[in-house]
């Protein structure tokens, strides 16, 4: 079970998000943007491996372009406004606090981060074939290996937790996520989520995530 944890440290990551501003507008170097973002770890960790506790999800190593698509989103109303993403709201105060070029700093200052992969939460069954061949459906954007594709705005999986990677799936299912006609790639993935049997939600989530580690 995701644990809730609504608006948590929103002066840490609101410092965080200053802390990009100011590093962006003077130039500084990588390490001097790295301390200033250092209040991000309250919530995804000293490397952006991710946190569950925080519902926060892994960012080290995803690609820029797609870290800065959705920190636009979530500044836009596009994502993180609507039920159906408990944890959405938090991110959109701090992606409104940014601009155009802090949102873009931010993101490839964590595009370049790695981070090891996370303990699986979802525990391997008998039904983890259903989770190979739901895959199946997912692997034309995601790719076989899960590594995603970033000419049209599909993340990686491999290596993200299992449990952000069912939350999502269920955000989807419940509108928190793509609901936006700018959010195309998000209202495909509703469709994708969507069509998804219940039982295969968790077995999917449980596979995309290990590909991490293959």
């Amino acid at each position: 079970m995701i644990r809730t944890s609504h608006w948590i440290a929103p002066i840490g990551l609101l410092a965080a998000a200053s802390g990009i501003a100011f590093a962006a507008s003077t130039g500084m170097q990588e390490h001097e943007v790295q301390k200033m973002v250092a209040s991000c770890a309250v919530c995804h960790g000293s490397k952006g491996e991710g946190i569950e506790a925080r519902s926060a999800p892994r960012l080290a190593g995803l690609d820029a372009a797609y870290l800065g698509s959705q920190l636009n989103h979530f500044a836009a109303g596009a994502r993180g406004t609507q039920p159906g993403d408990p944890f959405g709201p938090q991110m959109h105060v701090i992606a409104q606090s940014l601009g155009p070029e802090e949102r873009k700093r931010a993101a490839a200052f964590y595009s370049k981060r790695s981070a090891s992969a996370p303990h699986a939460t979802i525990a391997k069954s008998a039904a983890q074939a259903r989770g190979v061949q739901a895959y199946d459906g997912c692997a034309a954007c995601h790719g076989a290996d899960g590594m995603g594709n970033a000419d049209i705005g599909a993340p990686r999986l491999a290596g993200q937790a299992d449990w952000y990677i069912l939350a999502s799936l269920k955000a989807y299912r419940a509108g928190g996520r793509g609901y936006d006609p700018a959010d195309m790639a998000g209202q495909q993935m509703k469709q994708a989520a969507t069509a998804l049997a219940d039982e295969d939600l968790a077995p999917v989530s449980a596979y995309a995530s290990a590909l991490g580690s293959k």
